[in-house]
């Protein structure tokens, strides 16, 4: 389960749940709330930022993502040749653009 991988994978790399916390810019009770399966739809922008502080691979994280829209846009990012750094630096950068607009 991605809970499981996430806890794993920060413990493998001797990470504490307060410096992935501060990494990600999120809570200590997010992470934790997170490995213990207390959260049921984490936020996309979230769980692309844990998976690169743990380098996992946010394409193997997909089944886990509420909305099967994002599984479809990621499954045909992966047809297209596109690698996950080019789909993360276009969102981020739909993220930023979106937020200058306002």
């Amino acid at each position: 389960m991605l809970w499981s991988k996430i806890k794993e994978a920060r413990l493998e790399q001797h990470i504490s749940v307060i410096d992935l916390a501060q990494r990600v810019q999120v809570t200590q009770a997010y992470i934790l709330n997170l490995e213990n399966g207390k959260i049921q739809n984490p936020s996309f922008f979230n769980m692309i930022r844990i998976a690169k502080e743990l380098d996992l691979n946010l394409y193997e994280m997909e089944e886990f993502l509420i909305d099967p829209e994002w599984v479809k846009l990621m499954k045909e990012a992966r047809a297209l040749g596109l690698s996950s750094s080019e789909v993360r630096n276009f969102i981020y950068q739909q993220k930023y653009m979106n937020l200058g607009a306002k």
